[in-house]
């Protein structure tokens, strides 16, 4: 749905810029038929003003999509990966990491907030049974959401445990995931995650 407003904005942003350009060739074409009509009718002010809007449309527009790409490539950082969209509140992101999983075809349940023992989602799919910590973070997950989650597999006797995350994860979350066998993702994995079952 964020796609299609988006789409419809950006096809309505340019119609506009689009009529503003007929507009001021119009105006500009009619200054010069004032003249015309004392010498007789002038194509060239008319196929002037059909190539100048011809040719400052797609200028316009390449100029915005190069601006853009450069921008991101001058900044010298990569973009970050937290999606804007995630809600801020770690309950609510919760939530909405269950209707994510529920959209690809997974049946998840929020636990209780207190005494979690650290899964916040269990999510089921095809008689397999995942435990997820959540962490709506912008910097780096460290140990500690991997060793929730590798106790909390334990507790909820589920068949995997992941942590997914809006950050990136520390070095030394990684070690330890390999170690103990805990998935760490990135809320753009969700789609992926049947792979990991």
């Amino acid at each position: 749905m964020r796609h299609l407003i988006s789409t419809v904005f950006y096809f309505f942003r340019y119609a506009v810029l689009s009529a503003t350009l007929v507009v001021i060739c119009g105006f500009l074409m009619a200054s010069f038929a004032g003249t015309a009509a004392e010498t007789g009718p002038d194509p060239k002010p008319m196929v002037l003003g059909i190539v100048l809007a011809g040719l400052l449309l797609p200028a316009l527009l390449l100029r915005r999509k190069t601006a853009r790409r450069g921008g991101r490539r001058r900044s010298g950082k990569a973009a970050p990966r937290r999606p804007s969209f995630c809600p801020a509140d770690g309950h609510a992101f919760e939530q909405w990491v269950a209707g994510r999983l529920e959209m690809h075809g997974w049946r998840a349940d929020v636990t209780a907030g207190s005494g979690d023992q650290g899964i916040d989602i269990i999510a089921r799919r095809d008689g397999r049974k995942v435990g997820i910590q959540c962490k709506r973070y912008g910097g780096p997950v460290g140990n500690k959401a991997v060793q929730e989650a590798f106790s909390g597999r334990a507790f909820h006797r589920v068949d995997m445990a992941v942590v997914i995350t809006t950050g990136h994860y520390t070095q030394s979350a990684r070690d330890l995931s390999r170690r103990t066998g805990v998935h760490l993702l990135h809320v753009k994995d969700i789609p992926r995650l049947r792979k990991l079952t």
